[in-house]
């Protein structure tokens, strides 16, 4: 799938003679968007009338421009004496909204790719509601219970996941997708996302905890499933550009010549991401799912949950995932069954940007082990999100983790929660956050994030130069510390460690005694924090600084004055030097 043509910002296109196609494509899109007659579509018009109309508006206007601009190369070819064919570079000219800068900017070639895959996508949607019929029959209680003992949830989520196995084919069948947009929790707090594609999860995903069984009565439904997906290329084809096409299915058990004849007709589909979870496919699902990866050269999220991944399929599994050509973002939890070596593999390889491993059970069974993978994120360039929460680490792994955060330059994330480090972890990772200054967010337990050595790192108020001194990106998840990294902002972390320093002083006069012993070349910071800060209103001061409300930025400004001969006079001698 393409991505849109005017991301780039730039105004000029290249593009191609026009031969006429585009016009007659335009008709048929707008024919297929207008043409469907049944109840569904109706409902669909009935509430986008506002924006049909809109759209023939620029699609008139779309026409208008394309026509101007065959008429424009027409006459720069004749005067250069170019031949029919070439290349012509162009701008969009006058001022528009972004819909129709959009739309005036897409080339001529795109739009007849579009115009090709729209009416092909139009003509199976039409086929399919003239003629297609879902063949697998509806499961009934006898059909579920007959071969199985089965409590009762189990036989509900069974008869449950047939409809919605058939509700997800006939949407598949009549062009549509599964639209949901939300936060994305996997990792951190990353941007909203639009979620289109194949989703088939429990109807109560947050509640469920166990995977929906397999009996023989699914098989049928699951083949539906599969030819449906066969054609869903195309409709992948006329996605929005802003949004992201995924195939996902959850906590569904699939053996794995279903999950095979699933693959089969996945091959080729250019989704962005795949999510496999909790599945039972075994090791046969994973070398279809190798498989699956070197087909699909467009994929750049794996997430792969509570599926294990046999120690003989582990080299063949590194290489699919570090030799592919667009693969950012790997999440196994679960599926390393307590081994290092995809985790130090994978790290290694300078390749993934997110590597999630949680719950995997994983240790470091030699100090060999310990030292490659902690090496190895020492020299890591691309990596920008680690996850190995709930695993067996313990405090000697703790230390090397630190020290190998004292050298990287690129990781922003990381989330080692539920670990078994003590407190002393503590130590080892407060001096890591002296050094580190690329690390944003660093989720520990709470007894390892609320110690000394944590806070000090973060925020040493024992002096103006160590305030200044300390770590002023990194925000340390759930240690409960008031007015340290909590905003992305390194320079007002600084300054409002400063501020803080000179307000607490300033309630006991005391700030003159200490100038004697600060940086000559702090002075500027220490004005700029009391312009700043001083004007906080007094309950936002409150809360994030932690300063008495009768704390006056003249009065700080006071203090200053009362040592401004000496501030003169160092700066006189700075200036002669």
């Amino acid at each position: 799938m393409s991505s849109s043509p005017n991301h780039d910002g730039s105004s000029a296109k290249r593009r191609k003679g026009n031969d006429g196609a585009v016009v007659g494509f335009l008709s048929s899109w707008m024919g297929y968007f207008t043409g469907r007659r049944d109840d569904n579509a109706q409902h669909m018009l009935a509430r986008n009338e506002k924006l049909m109309e809109r759209m023939e508006e620029l699609m008139s206007k779309m026409e208008e421009k394309l026509e101007s601009l065959d008429d424009h190369a027409d006459e720069e070819r004749h005067e250069e004496g170019e031949e029919d064919g070439g290349e012509e570079e162009y701008s969009s000219e006058g001022e528009s909204d972004s819909g129709e800068e959009s739309v005036e900017s897409i080339s001529t070639e795109d739009l007849r790719n579009k115009g090709k895959a729209l009416e092909a996508h139009q003509e199976m949607v039409a086929t399919n509601r003239d003629d297609w019929k879902y063949s697998a029959e509806d499961l009934n209680m006898d059909m579920v219970d007959i071969d199985f003992d089965l409590a009762e949830d189990e036989i509900e989520s069974i008869m449950h996941l047939s409809q919605n196995i058939k509700n997800c084919t006939v949407k598949m069948r009549r062009g549509e997708y599964t639209f949901n947009h939300g936060k994305n929790v996997e990792y951190f707090d990353q941007d909203d996302f639009d979620y289109q594609g194949v989703r088939l999860e429990p109807r109560d995903l947050a509640e469920t905890y166990e995977k929906i069984p397999y009996i023989y009565a699914l098989r049928s439904h699951w083949e539906e499933f599969a030819h449906a997906l066969d054609d869903f290329g195309l409709i992948l084809d006329v996605m929005p550009d802003y949004a992201e096409p995924c195939f996902q299915i959850s906590q569904i058990e699939l053996p794995a010549a279903i999950f095979k004849t699933i693959v089969k007709s996945l091959e080729g589909k250019g989704f962005i991401k795949y999510y496999f979870r909790d599945n039972g496919f075994g090791r046969y699902g994973i070398r279809a799912l190798i498989d699956l990866m070197d087909s699909n050269p467009e994929l750049r999220s794996l997430l792969l949950h509570d599926n294990s991944i046999d120690e003989e399929d582990e080299i063949d599994f590194c290489q699919a995932i570090v030799g592919h050509p667009t693969l950012t973002s790997i999440d196994l939890a679960g599926c390393c069954g307590g081994r290092i070596y995809m985790l130090s593999e994978l790290v290694r390889s300078n390749q993934l940007e997110s590597i999630s491993m949680i719950t995997s059970d994983l240790s470091f069974v030699t100090v060999a082990e310990r030292e490659g993978f902690c090496n190895a994120l020492s020299s890591n360039t691309s990596l920008t999100h680690l996850t190995l929460s709930g695993n067996n680490l313990i405090d000697e792994d703790a230390a090397s983790i630190a020290g190998a955060l004292e050298r990287n330059n690129t990781l922003q994330h990381l989330c080692l929660r539920g670990n078994m480090f003590t407190e002393a972890a503590a130590a080892y990772f407060g001096y890591a956050l002296g050094t580190n200054n690329t690390l944003s967010s660093l989720y520990l337990s709470k007894r390892v994030a609320e110690r000394a050595e944590i806070y000090n790192a973060l925020f040493d108020n024992s002096s103006l130069n160590s305030a200044a001194d300390s770590n002023h990106t990194c925000h340390v998840v759930r240690c409960g510390f008031k007015a340290c990294n909590e905003e992305d902002d390194p320079a007002g972390n600084r300054q409002r460690k400063i501020y803080k320093i000179l307000a607490s002083r300033n309630k006991r006069m005391s700030n003159v005694q200490h100038f004697d012993d600060i940086d000559i070349n702090l002075l500027p910071e220490i004005l700029a924090a009391v312009q700043r800060y001083a004007s906080t209103p007094v309950s936002e001061r409150q809360l994030l600084y932690r300063v008495n409300s009768e704390v006056s930025g003249l009065s700080i400004v006071y203090e200053l004055m009362r040592k401004w001969d000496s501030i003169y006079k160092t700066l006189g001698t700075i200036d002669r030097c």
